[in-house]
């Protein structure tokens, strides 16, 4: 870790919206290879001991990737390698452990799934142990999906909750692990509706999370005093239902989120008599809540484009003040903080910086640098990033993100649109590295926010309920439209990438709009919504009611998973509407989309004498966790955008 030790009153950071001189960027914009652009952040997961004197992140080097757990001197304490897992986050469990999360496939959940692993490293010791190898009971699935700090004396342990399969049965059950040797002692049975726990520091459970199995009546129910459960509170939704936290202000609260005639709340329930002791209107839904290392609640947050938080503990709210104040201009999140919130880490990004991990030492009044995930990639060649206002056909207000190419005139550009995942999810105004990829290679990006986007309200995205594919597909060239008429645009030089539902509008746009896009690149794309939904279906125990099944009819303006509306909305049955090339790209181990989804939309193409090329990445996944394949998947993009739709 490289050292600042700046006083915070010369930490203003002045931002440049547009970046360096444009003929400096041209130079360096070659000079960058993809490889910068595409590699998983080189440090990331930055987190703070208990005592705050020690971090532990994960730093990847070229293929390698290492949990590295130091002092904030620089001292290294242990080095774990990563490398040949899907690692997904870190946590410290007790002054002396640290906790690695990576996802791994379990064939044993819902027809094959990624669950969360967990191996414990000590830090004096240098053991490494992974929870739940052994334990005192058979059938139980090596997945954590909670886990609580339980003071047990001088014995380290924690509380985690998973799955326990028995006669037949799948219950959520609560295992009692020791931190130096994994093994998991069950100390509590799930009923056949529990779907999670609100345990206490002692280990005792203060609440119960259960619904029924069609998802579709929620209840929060606390121990009795004689072995049974009370219901504290209740509610019946076909979707839209409530969301647990955590703990409130104390241990003896529990904080919900619910949406009510589209208005989302947050209220703090008593667990001893279900009164509702306060509720906030939220302007946005709650993003989550950060908890202090007994479980206390001390800040919630909200995400936009800024991040809004609500702080419960003085401390920690004049730590964030001092690092808001010392860098503004920049997209600061909270990543981590010491027990006496004395010592924060905090992530900055911004316009035209790829990201920064800072270290804050409140006593010592000094900030330093933990490490940048992109190092390669200086603010002279990160693209401009602009907010774009504009309208739909209907009249509706959209807004999406631009971003420009480094060094080049901002009239006539060959445009690349990349709609996002979800659909209802939504990009943010901060460094993308496939769009920079693609911006640095010459390229206008433009990220239209469509209706059905969520983190824009609920009416925005209540509005795409019913039109997938229809009008969530025209806001996404009502966009190419508006910016052809400001100049900036060349409308014969528009292609579209996109990956999960943007892959299906991808392959949406070029079946139904081939006047609009001479070219697609579809990663993980859906292509034939009936054999999806059939899919979903059976996992979900073969009924309409499931509420996988439900939220899609929701979004395509389906009765049903065998609706008819649904064929006419695959692009795999109007393949010989398409004009121009499409590239499929799928990960072999993709659990979310099946990699037989791109396998349809290739054997249609093809059937219909159109150009396709099907590229499968072996190992990887829905989330392009994996830098090999992730690099690949940028280069196949690029070249082949460079062939079919070249900027110069």
């Amino acid at each position: 870790m490289r050292g600042i030790l700046m006083a915070l009153v010369a930490m203003a950071v002045g931002m440049s919206v547009i970046g360096g001189d444009p003929a400096k960027a041209q130079v360096q914009l070659r000079e960058v290879p993809l490889d910068a652009w595409a590699s998983l952040p080189a440090v990331a997961d930055v987190t703070l001991s208990d005592d705050g004197t020690r971090l532990a992140y994960v730093r990847r080097e070229g293929d390698q990737s290492v949990v590295v757990v130091q002092t904030t001197g620089g001292e290294i304490l242990t080095t774990i390698d990563v490398s040949d897992r899907r690692f997904s986050g870190l946590r410290w469990l007790s002054p002396d452990h640290v906790g690695i999360w990576s996802l791994v496939l379990e064939h044993r959940l819902t027809g094959g799934s990624h669950v969360p692993q967990l191996d414990i490293v000590n830090v004096r010791t240098r053991n490494v142990a992974q929870a739940l190898r052994s334990t005192d009971r058979g059938g139980v699935i090596n997945a954590v999906y909670g886990v609580t700090r339980v003071d047990a004396g001088r014995e380290p342990v924690i509380h985690v909750q998973t799955y326990t399969i028995e006669g037949g049965h799948v219950t959520r059950d609560i295992y009692r692990v020791d931190l130096d040797s994994g093994r998991g002692r069950r100390v509590a049975t799930g009923q056949r509706d529990t779907r999670g726990y609100l345990i206490r520091p002692d280990g005792s459970i203060a609440a119960r999370i259960a619904s029924s199995d069609d998802a579709t009546r929620f209840r929060l129910t606390a121990p009795d005093g004689s072995g049974g459960w009370r219901t504290l509170y209740e509610v019946v939704s076909q979707l839209d239902g409530p969301a647990v936290w955590g703990f409130g202000h104390d241990r003896d609260h529990v904080m919900i989120s619910t949406l009510e005639d589209g208005q989302a709340y947050l209220s703090e329930i008593n667990l001893g008599t279900g009164e509702e002791v306060r509720r906030t209107r939220m302007e946005d839904d709650p993003s989550g809540p950060f908890y202090d290392r007994r479980g206390r609640l001390v800040a919630m947050t909200t995400y936009g484009d800024d991040a809004h938080y609500t702080f419960f503990e003085p401390r920690l709210e004049e730590g964030w003040k001092v690092m808001t104040q010392g860098l503004q201009g920049r997209r600061l999140r909270l990543h981590s903080f010491s027990d006496d919130f004395q010592t924060l880490v905090v992530r900055s990004e911004g316009v035209s910086d790829s990201g920064t991990y800072f270290l804050y030492d409140g006593a010592a009044r000094s900030v330093s640098v933990v490490g940048r995930p992109y190092p390669v990639i200086g603010p002279d060649v990160v693209g401009a990033i602009f907010v774009i206002p504009y309208k739909a056909a209907d009249g509706m207000e959209l807004m999406g993100y631009l971003t420009l190419p480094p060094g080049r005139d901002t009239t006539n550009l060959p445009l690349v649109v990349m709609p996002h995942g979800g659909p209802a999810a939504r990009d943010y105004l901060q460094f993308d590295w496939w769009a920079q990829a693609m911006a640095s290679r010459g390229y206008a990006v433009f990220q239209p926010q469509f209706r059905g986007s969520d983190g824009f309200g609920e009416a925005h995205l209540r509005a795409g309920y019913g039109e997938w594919g229809r009008k969530m597909q025209t806001d996404l060239s009502d966009g190419v439209e508006h910016l052809v008429q400001q100049g900036m645009i060349d409308p014969e030089r528009v292609c579209i990438v996109g990956a999960s539902y943007g892959g299906y509008a991808v392959l949406q746009g070029m079946t139904t709009q081939s006047d609009i896009y001479r070219c697609g690149v579809s990663f993980a794309g859906v292509s034939d919504l009936p054999q999806m939904l059939e899919a979903e279906g059976r996992l979900g125990g073969g009924t309409n009611n499931n509420p996988v099944i439900r939220y899609w009819n929701r979004f395509m303006g389906a009765d049903s998973r065998r609706d008819s509306v649904l064929a006419e909305l695959s692009p795999a049955r109007r393949a010989g509407a398409v004009q121009g090339p499409i590239l499929l790209i799928h990960g072999r181990n993709d659990t979310v989309v099946p990699l037989n989804q791109s396998e349809i939309m290739h054997r249609a193409l093809r059937a219909a004498g159109k150009e396709s090329r099907l590229i499968i990445l072996d190992g990887e996944d829905h989330w392009l966790s994996f830098g090999p394949t992730r690099r690949r998947m940028l280069e196949e993009t690029v070249a082949f955008l460079l062939e079919h739709n070249p900027p110069d």
